[in-house]
C-alpha cells in the first residue's frame, strides 16, 4: 500500500470515527436539557428532565481537579430518572474564578469552604423554578467528606458518596448513605466496608442494612478506578435508584453511555493529526547529532530542582504555579544552552507546522475535550497563569523536542521519565507544591496525546516547530486543568 493511499485511508476513518463519536455523545443527552448558569459566584450546570413537573434536587460535587463535566454520566442518568440535577464547580477548579482556600489540614480551612459553597449552592438551587420536594446530595472523592458534611447543614434525604474518605461517617450519620467504590481502589473499599459495618458488623459489599433509622450501602463498580467508576453502569444504577428510593421516585430511565464514545472521539481526534502534519511541506528535522545529549539530559535535574523548591510562593496570589514556572524554565534553558553549546540549537521555526499543531491541540482536541470529558480550557485568572507558565514551558519543550531528534528510545524514554520523577521530588521536598500533585499525570497525557502529534509535525518541520508550539499547549494544559489554591 502506498504512503498516499494509506494517508487518505486514515484521513477518512479518523473524520468518520470522529463524527460518529460526536453524534453519539450528543444522543446521550436525549431527553435532558442542560442550562449553564451562576448561583452567586458558582458556575452550575442544571440538568432537567423533559418533563414540566416540579422535581427533587440532586446536587453533584466533583472530586479534586476535576469539574462539572467529569460528572456528566451522573447528571444525564439522574436528570433522566426525573430529578433536577445541579452540578457545580468548587472553587479553584473548572470555571470558578475564585481559589481555593490553602488550608488543606484543618477542618476550618479548606473544607469548611468547600462545605460552605455546597450549602449555598443547594439553597440556591432549592429556591428555582421546577425545585421541589427532598434534597439529596452526591460526590466524588474529595467531595464525599465535603457533601457528608454539607448533609448535616441540610435536610437531605440521601447522600451517595463516591470513593468515598471521610471521617464524619458515624454509626448514626449519615442516616441514609450509599458508598460506591471502583473494584480497583483497594483502599477506599476498604473503607467503605468500615463504615458500612458501624451500622452492622457482619455486613458486606452489596448489602443494604438498617438500624435504628439508619440505612446504609456499599457496592464495587466492577472493572474500574478511580476515574472509571463515574462512567460505570453499577454506579449510576446504584446512585439513581438509592436516590429514587429516598424520595419516592420511579428511578426508571435509559443509562448514558459516554466512555466509549469519548474515547473513540479522542482516539480519531489524535489520528487526525498525521494527515494533518503531512500537509507542511517537508523541511527536514536538521541535524540529530548525539554529541552533549546525554549530558543536556542529566545537568538540568539539579537546578530545576532547586528552582522549584525554594522559588518564592505566591506568585499572582496563587499557591505553586511560579515554582513549577521556574521548574520548567530552568530545567529548559539549562538544556537549551547546553545544545546550543554543542552546535545543537534550535534552526528557524516553520510557521505553518506551529499553526498546524496549534489548531489541532487547541481549537479541536482540547475543545472536545472539554465538552464532554474534563474543564480543559482556561478562563479567567487561569489565563494569567497561562501566561505565567509560558515562560517556563516554552524553553523546556523547546529543549525536549531537540533532544528527542538525538537519540534512540532510551534516550526519549529518560526525556519523559526524569522531568516527572524530578517534579515529584520537589513536591516531596516542598510541601506546597504538592497541592498541584494533578500536573503529573497531565504530563503523561500531554506527552501520550500531544506529544505523538508534535513528533508527527517534528519529523516534516524540524523540531523546533513542534518545540514552540508543545510549550504553549503545555501551558495550556496545566493552567486549564490545576486546581487554583489561594497563596
Amino acid at each position: 500500500m502506498t504512503r498516499t493511499r494509506m494517508l487518505r485511508i486514515v484521513t477518512v476513518a479518523a473524520l468518520l470515527g470522529a463524527l460518529f463519536a460526536v453524534v453519539m455523545l450528543e444522543r446521550q443527552r436525549a431527553g435532558v436539557t442542560s442550562e449553564r448558569m451562576t448561583l452567586g459566584e458558582t458556575p452550575v450546570t442544571l440538568w432537567r428532565g423533559l418533563g414540566d413537573d416540579p422535581a427533587p434536587l440532586v446536587v453533584v460535587a466533583h472530586g479534586y481537579a476535576g469539574s462539572r463535566q467529569m460528572m456528566e454520566p451522573i447528571s444525564i442518568a439522574l436528570a433522566r430518572a426525573g430529578f433536577t440535577v445541579a452540578a457545580f464547580d468548587f472553587h479553584g477548579h473548572g470555571r470558578h474564578r475564585v481559589p481555593m482556600d490553602a488550608d488543606v489540614t484543618t477542618l476550618e480551612g479548606t473544607t469548611a469552604q468547600l462545605v460552605a459553597q455546597t450549602v449555598a449552592v443547594t439553597q440556591a438551587a432549592r429556591d428555582l423554578p421546577g425545585v421541589a420536594g427532598p434534597v439529596a446530595l452526591l460526590g466524588h472523592s474529595m467531595a464525599t467528606d465535603v457533601v457528608i458534611r454539607a448533609s448535616d447543614r441540610i435536610e437531605t434525604a440521601a447522600v451517595v458518596a463516591i470513593s468515598m474518605y471521610s471521617d464524619a461517617v458515624t454509626p448514626a450519620f449519615p442516616e441514609r448513605l450509599l458508598i460506591v467504590s471502583g473494584a480497583f481502589e483497594g483502599r477506599l473499599r476498604e473503607v467503605a466496608l468500615d463504615r458500612l459495618q458501624l451500622v452492622e458488623m457482619a455486613a458486606g459489599e452489596g448489602e443494604t442494612v438498617t438500624a435504628e433509622g439508619v440505612q446504609r450501602r456499599v457496592v464495587a463498580a466492577p472493572l474500574v478506578g478511580h476515574v472509571g467508576v463515574l462512567y460505570s453502569p453499577k454506579t449510576l444504577v446504584e446512585a439513581r435508584d438509592w436516590i429514587a428510593d429516598a424520595t419516592g421516585r420511579a428511578g426508571s430511565g435509559p443509562l448514558p453511555v459516554i466512555a466509549p464514545w469519548l474515547l473513540l472521539l479522542l482516539a480519531s481526534l489524535l489520528a487526525l493529526a498525521w494527515p494533518l502534519a503531512m500537509l507542511v511541506k517537508r523541511t527536514g528535522a536538521g541535524d540529530s547529532r548525539k554529541r552533549g545529549a546525554w549530558l543536556a539530559l542529566a545537568v538540568p535535574v539539579a537546578p530545576a530542582l532547586a528552582a522549584a523548591v525554594f522559588f518564592p510562593s505566591g506568585a499572582l496570589g496563587l499557591s505553586a504555579f511560579g515554582a513549577l514556572a521556574a521548574f520548567f524554565g530552568v530545567w529548559g534553558v539549562v538544556q537549551l544552552a547546553l545544545l546550543w553549546r554543542a552546535g545543537q540549537g534550535p534552526r528557524r521555526v516553520h510557521w505553518l507546522g506551529f499553526a498546524l499543531l496549534l489548531v489541532w491541540g487547541l481549537g479541536v482536541f482540547a475543545v472536545a475535550l472539554d465538552r464532554y470529558g474534563a474543564a480543559f480550557i482556561p478562563t479567567g485568572p487561569r489565563l494569567e497563569v497561562m501566561a505565567l507558565l509560558l515562560l517556563g514551558t516554552v524553553p523546556f519543550c523547546l529543549g525536549d523536542a531537540l533532544m528527542a531528534r538525538t537519540g534512540g528510545w532510551v534516550l526519549r524514554l529518560l526525556l519523559r521519565v526524569l522531568p516527572i520523577v524530578t517534579l515529584f521530588g520537589a513536591m516531596l521536598l516542598a510541601p506546597r507544591l504538592g497541592i498541584a500533585f494533578t500536573v503529573l499525570p497531565v504530563m503523561v497525557l500531554f506527552w501520550g496525546v500531544y506529544g505523538l502529534a508534535g513528533r508527527w509535525i517534528a519529523a516534516r518541520s524540524g523540531p523546533a516547530t513542534a518545540g514552540l508550539a508543545l510549550g504553549v499547549i503545555l501551558a495550556w494544559a496545566i493552567a486549564a486543568s490545576t486546581p487554583l489554591v489561594a497563596a
